[in-house]
């Protein structure tokens, strides 16, 4: 792949090196828009995913939820909320290789040219995509104030220091890092670009490893459109397949316009925050929120987008060990000579339901959630959680223009240098 001198050498200037630590074998985080159903599951009818099982990476049947060990493959009882949005491969559309308050993505340089091999740039983990170093020569004097209660990774570091470590990705600050594409790029790369873990995308004939959505995703059936009312509250919610912390936000922009990044931050949709919830796949409450137990953060130099920009921290705690600040620091501690990397004792911060104890649930078809058939840690309500959904309600502008918008999610997260992105097709009524 031709790749642009000039940019290279900028890249090694600022000691972003060509080496394959960058993206290695954990590469996994994933999520995708639940609610209303976005163009990225546009495989859903297709073979295997129309009945929810997957080639790679599934999006919804993990974990044998619904279907015992070999629902990754041979599909499952989706639920009412994933019956349409579940199958197929909305969570495989991200960009990465993002860090804040930089002009572009390392893995989409100007130009259109593709970096000729792996990409690093001293990230914080060795199993981890993210960035020690800022590579567009960023330092901690630039404003980005994320109140300490919004972190979701390394809680109790000390903030700007070395162990800091994932002060550059883009949950630090909401909405300032670049983004390959609003509505992402299929597998979070393209074909030339040299990655490992989980950038994976099955091509078919509707969209191709390294595709733009806002270029190749074609709006849902009218019977799919979400119909919403200016002036209304309207209910949004995403689910996650694998937690790299973090946070999320939702915006619109007008159907007839060109879907840029842009387009998006002029409508963010303030959050209704009281009817911030969990909810179990089969559409039953599993946790009120609000925001006792909901984290929202706005303001000057803490988001990026116009004053009153709202963005809601992931509620779910990530389960890892290699951080400082855990819930249970020392029962995380107690697990053995293995550790507890996947241990749902291990969270980052306390669970915010009562029916996680911080214990692995026993795997059983019939329970209500996941049992880690892949390994992946993960509770009633934490870590790598398959077995719900994050919901909310969002206020659409009393002075917004009726007509057809397409609802941007995205989502930063805070322990990788990703950004993932759904988009889906909405009618915007008048009162």
């Amino acid at each position: 792949v031709r790749c642009d001198g000039a940019i290279m050498q900028k890249l090694a200037v600022t000691t972003l090196l060509v080496s394959p630590a960058f993206f290695a074998d954990h590469v996994r985080g994933h999520a995708s828009l639940v609610l209303p159903v976005p163009r990225n599951s546009n495989d859903r009818d297709l073979q295997p995913w129309v009945k929810g099982g997957s080639p790679a990476t599934p999006c919804t049947c993990a974990n044998g939820v619904g279907g015992g060990k070999d629902a990754e493959t041979n599909g499952c009882e989706l639920g009412p909320f994933k019956k349409d949005s579940g199958r197929g491969q909305a969570c495989l559309w991200w960009s990465q290789g993002c860090s804040i308050h930089c002009p572009y993505c390392v893995t989409a340089p100007p130009g259109g040219l593709v970096p000729p091999g792996p990409i690093t740039g001293a990230p914080p983990h060795t199993d981890k995509a993210g960035f020690g170093v800022s590579y567009c020569n960023q330092t901690m004097e630039r404003p980005w104030t994320l109140p300490r209660e919004a972190w979701t990774m390394n809680i109790n570091a000390t903030e700007g220091s070395e162990e800091d470590r994932y002060r550059f990705n883009p949950w630090r600050a909401p909405g300032s890092a670049p983004v390959v594409d609003p509505c992402g790029q299929a597998g979070g790369k393209y074909h030339g670009t040299a990655m490992g873990g989980d950038s994976v995308f099955t091509d078919t004939q509707l969209a191709q490893m390294g595709d733009l959505g806002s270029v190749v995703l074609k709006p849902v059936s009218t019977a799919l459109q979400a119909n919403w009312t200016v002036g209304q509250a309207v209910d949004v919610a995403w689910g996650m397949r694998y937690n790299h912390g973090g946070g999320y936000q939702y915006r619109l922009c007008p159907a007839d316009s060109e879907l840029t990044e842009e387009c998006f931050q002029q409508t963010p949709l303030e959050f209704v925050k009281s009817e911030h919830k969990l909810l179990w796949n089969n559409g039953t409450l599993l946790a009120v929120l609000g925001e006792e137990k909901g984290v929202f953060v706005s303001g000057e130099n803490v988001t990026f987008g116009p004053s009153g920009s709202t963005w809601a921290r992931n509620p779910i705690p990530r389960v890892n060990t290699d951080n400082i600040g855990l819930a249970n620091e020392a029962g995380c501690n107690s697990t053995g000579p293995s550790g507890g990397r996947d241990n749902p004792i291990c969270q980052q911060f306390p669970a915010p339901c009562s029916q996680d104890t911080g214990t692995f649930p026993e795997c059983s078809d019939t329970q209500g959630w996941p049992c880690s058939y892949d390994g992946s840690g993960q509770g009633a309500c934490s870590g790598d959680w398959t077995a719900g959904v994050i919901a909310d309600q969002v206020v659409i502008p009393k002075t917004l223009k009726p007509g057809k918008y397409v609802l941007g999610w995205r989502y930063d997260c805070e322990e990788t240098a990703q950004v993932w992105s759904n988009c889906a097709d909405v009618n915007i009524l008048a009162e």
